[in-house]
C-alpha cells in the first residue's frame, strides 16, 4: 500500500489523509514527466464525466505535445 502523497487534490485542493490511501477513492494520474498525481473522488467522478462528454480532462500540468506520427513506408 501506498503512502499519502503530502500534497493535496491539484484540481480543488482537497488533503489526502491515511485514510484516503487505504481506500480506492482516490485516482491516480500519470505525468509524462513520471510522477503520479492523486486526484480526490469528486474531481475523478467530474474527469470521468468530461472524459465520456468527449470533452478535455483537466490536469495539474499541460498536456504534452503530440508527437508527429510519421507516413507509412
Amino acid at each position: 500500500m501506498d503512502t499519502p502523497s503530502p500534497l493535496p487534490c491539484p484540481l480543488c485542493a482537497r488533503p489526502r489523509t491515511p485514510a484516503d490511501a487505504a481506500g480506492l477513492a482516490w485516482s491516480s494520474q500519470h505525468e509524462p514527466d513520471g510522477t503520479i498525481t492523486w486526484i480526490c473522488p469528486t474531481c475523478t467522478r467530474a474527469q470521468l464525466w468530461r472524459i465520456e462528454a468527449l470533452l478535455g480532462v483537466a490536469s495539474p500540468t499541460a498536456p504534452a505535445a503530440p508527437t508527429p506520427v510519421r507516413p507509412a513506408a
